[in-house]
């Protein structure tokens, strides 16, 4: 899989200080979605167990679909899962 290169990081829109919207671990790989601009996402990536994240694309979410070119379909479905629950446990919470 090759990271893909798009706009979503060349401005510093993603603090990796800051919580992420959704975090899943899959087959040895951590996948982490960060809040872009409007219903974009971005999507780092890192080897499970280490520390430094790695941009990887930007995908587009549409409140029940991720759209994310150049990443398995099993991978986005998974991704698109964790987001959905993350989401809807924010706005139970009330802070979205």
């Amino acid at each position: 899989m090759q990271p893909i290169a798009t706009d979503a990081f060349t401005t510093p829109t993603v603090s990796y200080e800051e919580p992420p919207l959704a975090e899943l671990e899959l087959d040895g790989v951590d996948y982490r979605l960060d809040p872009g601009g409007g219903s974009t996402v971005a999507v780092s990536t890192r080897p499970a167990g280490t520390w430094d994240w790695t941009p990887m694309l930007e995908g587009r979410w549409d409140g029940s679909r991720l759209r994310a070119k150049g990443l398995d379909h099993r991978v986005v479905a998974a991704l698109a899962v964790a987001l959905g629950a993350a989401l809807r446990e924010r706005a139970e919470r009330g802070e979205i």
